[in-house]
């Protein structure tokens, strides 16, 4: 899965995009409602803790010139919002505040005997999925359309049950999209049975590289694994710009090489694969 550790500390960041990444964020919350937060039975416990360790502990110790607490609040510099340092009762509440005060998207996920089950959630930047449809699922139904995920399933629920409270790590993911969004509900995945145009001609100056930095921790208190991540866009211009475009043109067409060939119909590379990478390579 290509891992490397992280200290806890980068459990979250903060850049210059941070503003406007967090208005879009809370516009989208305003908008889509229950599609990207929501938390189930048993999952509240977890939801209130990382609240609680996020807002009074990591943000204002990590980035204490944006963030404060002061009294019964916590403030936030940037947006000029303040919430209650004690989590509020109800979950739904909290992933709403978490939401719109980091930029990474958030899933909570309870072990139990045999897997690791989503509890809650809080997700506004998601491509080619409903993250609504993942909650109370277990991590083979979440990764059900995934090609291959039979071989990687049962090193991926191992991994899951060794991870350290205090210790976290950190992985990417990535993909090109033909747009400049960033949330997409449905659509970025070429799942079976959906039809799709082979070779399609793309916009490539709407193209980008989207990566998604994505960290997994355990929390000391619920022992939830949390699995949370950042969404990065990248235009397809600035990477042919830096003189990196045909690395990432072998990337794209090695996706129907190794272990998971699947993946490049998968990630919807037969759309637009081979537009891309030509236009990588001009």
């Amino acid at each position: 899965m290509a891992i490397k550790p992280e200290p806890l500390s980068d459990l979250v960041t903060v850049d210059n995009q941070y503003l406007d990444r967090v208005t879009t964020r809370r516009n989208i919350i305003a908008e889509y409602k229950n599609t990207v937060h929501g938390c189930l039975p048993g999952g509240e416990s977890a939801v209130h803790e990382l609240y609680s360790y996020l807002l009074t502990h990591h943000l204002p110790i990590r980035f204490p010139d944006l963030f404060t607490c002061q009294g019964k609040l916590f403030h936030n510099r940037v947006t000029g919002k303040s919430f209650p340092t004690t989590p509020p009762q109800d979950p739904e509440t909290c992933l709403r505040i978490l939401g719109e005060t980091v930029e990474e998207d958030i899933f909570l996920l309870m072990e139990t005997e045999t897997t690791h089950k989503c509890l809650a959630f809080t997700c506004c930047f998601p491509t080619g999925f409903d993250p609504s449809s993942k909650l109370g699922l277990d991590l083979r139904g979440i990764h059900g359309p995934v090609p291959a995920y039979e071989k990687i399933g049962p090193s991926m629920e191992r991994f899951f049950r060794k991870l350290e409270v205090g210790k976290s790590v950190k992985r990417m993911n990535w993909n090109i999209q033909t747009g400049d969004y960033l949330i997409n509900v449905a659509g970025n995945h070429i799942k079976e049975g959906d039809e799709f145009v082979a070779d399609e001609d793309v916009d490539h100056s709407t193209a980008n590289l989207r990566i998604e930095l994505q960290t997994l921790t355990r929390l000391p208190e619920t022992k939830f694994v949390l699995f949370c991540f950042k969404t990065y866009l990248y235009p397809l211009a600035n990477i042919k710009a830096e003189g990196t475009g045909p690395e990432l043109a072998d990337a794209i067409e090695g996706l129907q090489k190794g272990n998971a060939p699947g993946m490049f119909k998968y990630k919807s590379a037969v759309r637009w694969g081979k537009s891309v990478a030509e236009y990588l390579r001009s």
